[in-house]
């Protein structure tokens, strides 16, 4: 009898596996409701079997992060105690997998979440290589046309389209690049086909995890500006703008300071003529004065 209780009280129960979506460098939150859970333990959330995310201990109300997850996570417990779902922020392709959100109600609990991360390809399509007469205006011309994709998770693929139907057994040459400091993936696809005048070619990438197909529709060489650069762009003018204001106001004040000058010094000159003149009017009195005496 005691053994059955020992054994309860121990007891583990894990809830029904549940999977959401992250995309790179954006936020998600993983749920994890712990309902009449005993505040003076600990919570804890787990990536996978060894890393720790987070674990906040119930009894002195302090939280410590994980390595690499510092000011990425943040819990809800001041708001809501029951409320153990995590907010992860900055996502990236490290932080796919399976999480465990550890903590102790009438016995000790966990909840699982799958987090399947992924990321949006940048996708862009060119002729690179003229084999005969080529139109290289609106996909026409014959030649090698080569598709590009960067930035995307997880590993993708690209189709060819002619007049929006599938190439069959095109001539092609794909070469698949993997970032190993981001994790992320680049795909390049080089057709070789011959196009009669007005065919429509294009490339379509296919991401899986964002159950998304994206066609082609800018140059590689002509790509327009992302709004970061943009952004960044727009920082960089104000600034010029701002210091050339500053720089004007400091040469307006020196013009002011070397006019003021210059007046003062026009006024001194003037004032000791005019009094040099005076003087000598004087001198020339007395001494007629002194001629006539």
């Amino acid at each position: 009898m005691w053994t059955l209780l020992g054994l309860a009280a121990v007891f583990i129960s894990a809830s029904a596996l549940s999977g959401v979506k992250g995309i790179v460098k954006q936020k998600v939150l993983l749920h994890c409701p712990c309902v009449n859970r005993n505040v003076r333990k600990k919570v804890i959330w787990q990536l996978e079997e060894h890393t720790t995310v987070l674990s906040h201990d119930g009894s002195d109300n302090h939280t410590t992060m994980g390595k690499g997850y510092e000011n990425r996570v943040s819990l809800f417990l001041n708001e809501e105690k029951d409320n153990c779902s995590l907010l992860l922020s900055g996502i990236t392709v490290a932080d796919n997998g399976t999480y465990k959100c550890f903590f102790t109600a009438n016995a000790f609990v966990y909840e699982k979440v799958i987090l399947h991360v992924a990321a949006s390809y940048s996708v862009c399509m060119d002729l690179v290589s003229d084999q005969a007469s080529v139109c290289s205006r609106g996909g026409e011309g014959s030649g090698v046309y080569q598709c590009k994709a960067s930035g995307g998770y997880p590993e993708g693929q690209i189709h060819w389209e002619l007049e929006g139907h599938p190439l069959v057994n095109p001539s092609r040459r794909d070469v698949t690049h993997l970032d190993y400091f981001t994790g992320l993936y680049s795909l390049t696809s080089n057709l070789t086909i011959e196009l009669s005048e007005g065919e429509k070619l294009q490339c379509v990438v296919e991401n899986t995890a964002l159950a998304s197909n994206l066609t082609s529709n800018s140059s590689c060489n002509h790509k327009p500006m992302s709004m970061e650069s943009s952004g960044h762009y727009k920082v960089e003018v104000a600034a010029l703008v701002a210091v050339s204001l500053i720089v004007m106001f400091i040469v307006g004040v020196l013009l002011v300071f070397l006019l003021t000058r210059f007046c003062r010094h026009e006024r001194s000159t003037k004032q000791r003529d005019t009094e040099r003149q005076e003087s000598g009017v004087t001198r020339s009195f007395n001494v007629y004065e002194d001629d006539s005496a």
